[in-house]
């Protein structure tokens, strides 16, 4: 993930091992099977001396290309550098390195001890930091120490992530359990959704994965969001963290509310009736809502306590600070089940990345989240835009293609889902207006072309799974309640419970 990390000054008293780093780099030198024991912990950004850390990058890279590393065939690039000069060219430290070299068996404990001398680096120089942020604090806020601190320690704590590895009879071993308990649960994999119909085809949100769900204005991603979130912390009775960064608390409430008992959301917020035109003419005024709305509202509010749905609606998060929330939640007794981020291009990247424009901080961003997700072993999934460029076609169904701000969205997630309402396109198109030299017929005949197709798009929406890594692609059919701002599986009908 990103570092909030700047470089520590080498100084005397500096944590390092600077033995076990002679001694690694012999030992690779000597037997290159040292450094596959090795490579999934050592960087060369974690050695102390910058001449090593060099070395170590070379020997790496002749390694990952099939070329042995030994004294003769790392000479040529080393040598003419100029970067030896001071330790007497290669003549000079390949000797030292040589004669450090102690046994194979060393070398995961050497590899150790030098990333940990360098983490402890990175600690000073992140507590240093922040005494300067905060004695001279310029341009920086308190908060913004904060965010600085929660994604220096973010970046420390993703590195400490063991190697998994197994053998191929262990994962299908783990393969036949997951699947005999799936079987147990309707099929379900993973982390339920809530909806039937979404969850057949995916078989639940993977733990440790991003989804994007995405769509053009007006097609719901909020709704499907919080349709989720909130079904699928009613369906585990494990909590759901949501964040929120473009409405309140209270307009998500607002939604719960107004699914929940039918009264559109208008009438919730200003506690009245809406006033109508009537046939004759007339208008009857705004009214205020009787005692029996009143009554569904707070029957919703009691059934929220059996919920474990958590908003939060902090402006403008960084992934940090989402992961110290999350991090949190999920070391509590009551855990963490699910994310929900809503929507991504909303969130504050770093601020090297937003110096370098939308694009990098969209995939920056997204990387995040991706790891935030495998750290923590939970699904993410955040709602997206979609670019401009489906307005502009005949046919607006959207595919992932569509992706607004950044291409390693696609790349990042495993699972792709694009909302898509019909209703909506044809209501903004409007009813066909005659054409010059066109005859009465025609012109009838394709207002009630319009007039049948929007008749059966009516509360009507698909959800289109057009990435599924695990999976078949998919589109789904959808009920969507627009009053109530809430998607239903087709098989519960229009007035069937909400959540």
């Amino acid at each position: 993930m990103s570092s909030a990390l700047t470089t520590l000054p080498q100084s005397a008293d500096a944590p390092r091992n600077v033995a076990a780093e002679q001694s690694l780099l012999g030992a690779i030198l000597t037997n290159n099977v040292a450094y596959e024991a090795i490579c999934d912990v050592l960087e060369p950004r974690h050695f102390y001396n910058p001449i090593y850390g060099w070395i170590y990058e070379k020997i790496q890279g002749m390694i990952q290309s099939g070329t042995e590393a030994n004294q003769a065939t790392l000479r040529p690039l080393l040598e003419g550098a100029g970067k030896l000069d001071a330790v007497g060219g290669y003549d000079g430290i390949i000797p030292i390195l040589m004669a450090s070299f102690v046994g194979l068996p060393t070398v995961k404990g050497d590899a150790n001890a030098i990333r940990q001398a360098w983490v402890q680096r990175q600690l000073l120089q992140l507590s240093a930091d922040i005494r300067d942020m905060v004695v001279s604090p310029d341009d920086n806020t308190p908060d913004d120490v904060v965010d600085y601190v929660e994604n220096g320690l973010l970046t420390l704590g993703h590195g400490r992530q063991d190697t998994r590895q197994s053998t191929l009879f262990d994962a299908i071993s783990r393969v036949l359990v997951a699947s005999e308990a799936a079987s147990k649960r309707d099929g379900i994999v993973g982390v339920p959704s809530g909806y039937e119909a979404l969850d057949n085809v995916t078989g639940g949100f993977e733990p440790g994965t991003l989804t994007i769900i995405a769509g053009r204005p007006a097609m719901g991603k909020t709704a499907a969001g919080v349709g989720i979130a909130a079904r699928s912390a009613i369906k585990t009775g494990k909590r759901v963290l949501y964040w929120s960064g473009e409405v309140s608390a209270e307009a998500i409430a607002q939604r719960l509310i107004a699914a929940k008992t039918g009264l559109p959301v208008i009438c919730i917020r200003s506690g009245k009736n809406r006033g109508r035109q009537m046939d004759d003419g007339r208008f009857l005024p705004s009214t205020p809502l009787r005692q029996d709305q009143f009554d569904k509202m707070v029957a919703a509010e009691r059934q929220a306590l059996n919920v474990p749905l958590e908003i939060n609606d902090t402006p403008a998060i960084t992934v940090a600070k989402l992961y110290g929330i999350a991090r949190r939640m999920a070391r509590s007794k009551e855990g963490l089940s699910m994310i929900v981020v809503d929507y991504l291009a909303l969130m504050r990247g770093t601020p090297q990345a937003r110096k370098q424009g939308k694009y990098a901080e969209v995939s920056e961003i997204s990387a995040d989240l991706l790891a935030l997700a495998k750290t923590l072993n939970v699904p993410v999934i955040a709602l997206q835009q979609l670019n401009r460029e489906v307005e502009k076609r005949d046919d607006k169904r959207p595919s992932k293609s569509d992706l607004r701000d950044s291409g390693n969205l696609e790349q990042d997630a495993s699972v792709i889902m694009l909302l898509y309402r019909e209703e909506y396109y044809l209501d903004q198109k409007g009813s066909p207006e005659q054409k010059a030299g066109e005859s009465e017929g025609v012109w009838h005949d394709r207002v009630t072309q319009w007039q049948n197709a929007r008749e059966a798009a009516r509360g009507k929406a698909l959800w289109i799974i057009d990435k599924n890594r695990q999976g078949e692609t998919a589109t789904i059919p959808m009920l969507f309640d627009g009053p109530g701002t809430w998607f239903r599986d087709v098989t519960e009908g229009e007035k069937s419970q909400a959540w």
